[in-house]
């Protein structure tokens, strides 16, 4: 989860939750979504934060990448699965960017008023 420490000599910051590999990549993705629209990227940011702590506290009870792994395969079944459902094969398939869309079409689904 950890950023390695030769990487950090050269940023002074030691708070776990920042120093992990999520936060770094976290960056581009928010300036992606902000292009899209500012509600939406404030959406996933919070979304994103509640990910951070919850990871980090997972990670102070259980091996995060086993965890991770069963998160991350059970819910690929799922996504599958709504698309056999559904009869279409998934978008990301064509363009990967689908794979950033996704996120942003459910949080803006969820809180249209």
């Amino acid at each position: 989860m950890s950023i390695p420490i030769g990487v950090l000599s050269k940023v002074n910051i030691q708070e776990p939750i920042l120093v992990n590999w999520a936060v770094v990549v976290l960056i581009p993705v928010f300036i992606f979504y902000a292009r899209l629209s500012l509600k939406v990227a404030i959406l996933i940011l919070v979304f994103s934060a509640i990910c951070v702590v919850a990871n980090y506290q997972i990670s102070t009870i259980a091996n995060l990448w086993i965890v991770s792994v069963v998160i991350f395969v059970i819910a690929w079944v799922f996504q599958f699965y709504g698309h056999h459902i559904e009869g279409k094969k998934p978008s990301f398939l064509k363009d990967i960017q689908f794979l950033l869309i996704g996120p942003a079409w459910i949080l803006d689904a969820l809180f249209k008023k």
